[in-house]
């Protein structure tokens, strides 16, 4: 079992109690808005669901999501919020080809030993011209700055993480052939601020997270 997951295995137990913090609750709200660029209908997978906290707040009547997730323990969460979930690395997927109809991952890039390799297995779980959204730690910011340190200093999760840059997803995402068609950042305020800005802008320093939407190339 890779490190990172066992490390996730964990942490299952408390990883969601951030979000009940002041902070982390505008700090979810915020990511969930960037998330949302998602389709609004139809089947979704989310890569590295985690407990499925976003896959319970963006299933809707005409949308459904499938949670995939290596760590046993966070997947038992993602099962107590009755979110269909399923075994499995973003390199492997378990899942029919062409299944679903959009993909997405939420601070998932950060962890995968092969990001490339996972974007083209994504790519062949997705029906044809299906957007994939990615959801990323901005490296160049002051949050990337934040759990850069954190990962450092030794914690148990953040140790394996690595932190990327805009430019850097732009090519992950252009060797494992898609085209970017959408960008955005938010968490405007640093990880000191406890007001969160969480408005949608043009990505740069001052965004904590940036969202890309991106399609396969033809």
């Amino acid at each position: 079992m890779r490190e990172s997951v066992k490390a996730f295995d964990q942490v299952a137990g408390f990883y969601d109690d951030w979000y009940s913090h002041p902070q982390g609750r505008q700090v979810f709200k915020a990511e969930l808005t960037a998330v949302s660029l998602i389709p609004d209908s139809g089947l979704g997978l989310e890569v590295g669901a985690g407990t499925g906290v976003f896959a319970e707040s963006l299933t809707e009547e005409n949308r459904k999501i499938i949670c995939l997730d290596p760590s046993g323990a966070m997947l038992a969460k993602a099962k107590e919020r009755k979110i269909p979930a399923i075994m499995g690395v973003g390199e492997h997927i378990p899942i029919t080809e062409r299944a679903v109809g959009f993909a997405y991952m939420v601070t998932t890039l950060e962890f995968l030993e092969n990001p490339v390799a996972a974007l083209k297995q994504v790519r062949e779980t997705m029906k044809k011209a299906a957007p994939l959204t990615i959801m990323f730690i901005n490296a160049d910011s002051a949050w990337g700055r934040l759990y850069r340190q954190i990962g450092v200093k030794g914690d148990p999760v953040f140790r394996y993480a690595r932190l990327r840059s805009l430019r850097e997803v732009h090519e992950i995402l252009f060797e494992a052939g898609y085209v970017i068609q959408e960008c955005v950042g938010t968490l405007t305020t640093g990880p000191e601020e406890l007001d969160v800005g969480g408005e949608l802008k043009e990505p740069g320093p001052e965004t904590g997270v940036i969202v890309v939407k991106a399609l396969p190339e033809k």
